[in-house]
Formats: structure tokens, sequence, C-alpha cells
């Protein structure tokens, strides 16, 4: 058994053999009018019975409080002078009853007993020892204690109900803030993870392939070699820049996104980098172009960038054809390219379509992709949210 659980059990054993006493004590209450001889060693056993039932009253509390309504019943028919401490242990097992069990339950037996108890008094009075008088205090004193009993054990019951509910809400809440926390870092992870290949992977895809065209024409084209080895040099400082930003935000305690997410309107600059690394893109607006929103801006700027990274890496030729087709209602941005064979099936997403559909379930757009004829198509659409025309 827990510790806990055995200074409990211990603490509920001191306490009954507490009961037990104060119960045989009670026996020695002085009766009421006319009762002139000693009553108190002749009531004792009778109380000594109800105190020992008492030790059941948790686990059985109206069985135990049926017990000692009855014992005093019993004292009563055998002709023992009826003593006032027998209402003690009634009011004992009643209050037992209202703290461990139903409120519904607990009325309604404190009802009984405050309507039976003074018709017993009464009855018991004929033996010269009540006071004969329903209005009479001693006659009312039974019934007033189990109605005291019943209402303290109420009261009790409910100040453990709503401690125990506090606390309930207390670790709710502990659970929650965890949760939250778990969940914060998760997205934390998510979000650097798809910043991180957003930032980083089209440079890295460029210094791969142009460093492989200038290890094949550093002999038989020198021009060519050097360009790429150009190329390669931009790339290369634009990842260190970026990666030194990225670590040093993830070292601060700023509140800032791990990047600096751009603007759809930077997308030029971006093409002609592209354009730089020997993509050549081929771009067509339908519809009336528009600014975007906060949200959908940074999301179709990655879009674009990442379908271009992804035609860049697997386009034998080098092409891509960017078309925009804006809405009232969404912008969609579909970008086609020739592919290998060894390029990625339109059923298998890397990092980079994951971060993509990522970021497009965030606001509400989504993607398809679409491999056929040796052309792979990325068609994205988003949504386009009022003030953003």
């Amino acid at each position: 058994m827990p510790a806990p659980a055995r200074a409990s059990r211990a603490r509920d054993i001191a306490v009954d053999v507490i009961v037990f006493v104060v119960v045989c004590l009670a026996a020695f209450v002085p009766m009421g009018r006319g009762a002139t001889e000693p009553h108190g060693l002749v009531v004792l056993p009778y109380m000594a019975e109800a105190g020992l039932v008492l030790f059941a009253r948790r686990r059985f509390p109206v069985i135990v409080l049926v017990i000692c309504v009855l014992i005093g019943l019993f004292a009563a028919l055998m002709g023992i002078p009826h003593s006032p401490g027998f209402a003690l242990p009634v009011a004992i097992a009643m209050y037992t009853v209202a703290r461990y069990r139903s409120r519904a339950l607990t009325v309604g037996l404190a009802i009984a007993l405050i309507v039976l108890l003074p018709l017993e008094e009464l009855v018991i009075a004929g033996a010269g020892f009540g006071a004969g008088d329903v209005t009479a205090p001693a006659t009312l004193q039974p019934a007033v204690l189990v109605a005291f009993a019943a209402a303290l054990g109420s009261a009790i019951r409910s100040y453990y109900d709503a401690l125990e509910s506090a606390r309930e809400r207390a670790r709710r809440a502990e659970e929650s803030r965890e949760a939250e926390a778990r969940r914060r870092v998760a997205e934390d992870r998510l979000a650097i993870a798809r910043d991180l290949h957003d930032s980083v992977a089209h440079r890295i895809a460029v210094i791969n392939l142009q460093s492989g065209v200038a290890a094949r024409s550093l002999r038989g084209a020198p021009d060519e070699a050097e360009r790429a080895i150009a190329v390669v040099g931009e790339a290369a400082r634009n990842v260190l820049t970026e990666l030194n930003d990225m670590l040093g935000l993830l070292r601060s305690t700023s509140d800032r996104d791990i990047v600096d997410e751009p603007d759809f309107e930077r997308v030029e600059g971006l093409l002609a980098l592209f354009a730089r690394s020997g993509l050549k893109v081929r771009v067509h607006a339908l519809g009336d172009p528009y600014e975007l929103d906060i949200r959908t801006g940074p999301t179709a700027y990655r879009v674009v960038q990442e379908a271009l990274t992804n035609a860049y890496k697997h386009g034998p030729e080098r092409t891509a054809d960017l078309e925009l087709t804006y809405s009232a209602d969404t912008l969609t941005i579909r970008v086609t390219n020739p592919v290998t064979d060894a390029a990625p099936s339109s059923n298998s997403d890397g990092h980079g379509l994951v971060g993509m559909r990522e970021r497009l379930a965030e606001i509400g757009g989504t993607l398809s992709l679409d491999r056929s004829n040796s052309r792979f198509e990325l068609t994205a659409t988003l949504p386009v949210h009022e003030g953003a025309r």
C-alpha cells in the first residue's frame, strides 16, 4: 500500500477510535425529567454496540444509520431508561451518509428521521423518560441534532467536491499547457525545417549543378566553366549569409520568424536568380495582377521558388513555364517543365513538396501534381482574401 494510503488509513482508524470513546461516554449524559436512578452503566452496552457499528460507517453508511436507530429503539423496548446520548450515534451515521452518499438520499433519510425521532421520543415518554410534549426541547433535540449532522455533512462534501474539482481543473490546465508546449515545439521544428529548405535548398541545387558544369567545361570551354564557378560562388555566399542569419535568430530570444518571409512582389528577383543560374523561365500572366496580402504573398513566393527549384534540378532542358492566373477569389500558380526518367513521380513528395503542401494548407490553398508525356506540372491554388486585390 502506498505511503499516502497508509497514512489515510491510519488517520481513519484513529478517528473511529475517538468516535467510539465519545459515543461510550455519551451513555452518561443526564436523562430527562423524571429520571432519578443512575442509568449510565445500564445504557453503556447499547452505546458501545452503536460505537462498534460506526467503525463500518464509511463503507456502509445507510446500513449503519439504520442499525443505530434500531439500537435506540430496541433499548427502549427492553425497558432501558432512554438517554439523550442515543441520538449521538444516529447523528454521526447521518453525517457519514451526507458525506459519502448522494444528496437526494441524504435529504430523504434526514426528513424521515426528523419526523420519526420525535415520535419515538413521545412513545418513550410513556415510560417517564421523555418530555411527553412534541414541542418540548427534549423531544426535538434528536431531530435537530440529525438535521444539523446532515447539513454539516452536505456542506463538507460540497467543500471537498469543490476542492477536487479545482484540483482536476488545475491538472487539466497543466496537461493543456504541456500539450500546448509540445505542439509549439513541433510547429517550431516544422517551421525551422521548412524555412531551412526554402532558403537554402534551391541554392544548394544551383551549387551542385553548376559545379558539375564547371568540372565538365574546365578544359574544353573555360569561359563557360568560369561563369559556372561565378554562379557557384554567388550561391555559396548567399547560403552562408542565410545560414548565419538563421543560426543567429535561433540563438537569440527574439520572437521573430526564423526567416523573414519574402513578398510576392519580389518574385522578379527570384526569376532573375534562376536566369543567372541557367534556368529559362517563360512567364504568362492571365487576368489583372493585384497585390497579395501578408499571408498569401509569402506562400505564393515559396511555391514559385520550390517549383522552379524542382524544374532546375530535374529538367534536362533547364526550361520552365510559369503561368499566373489572377481571378476574383484565387491566384493559380502553374509551373510546367520537362523532366527526365530519373525525376521523382507525381506521387512522391520530397521535403520541398511537403513544406509546400503545409504552407498552402495553412491559408486554405491546394496543391496538385501531374506527370505525363515527360512533362511535370505543378498547380497551386491560393485563396485571395478581401483587401488583397
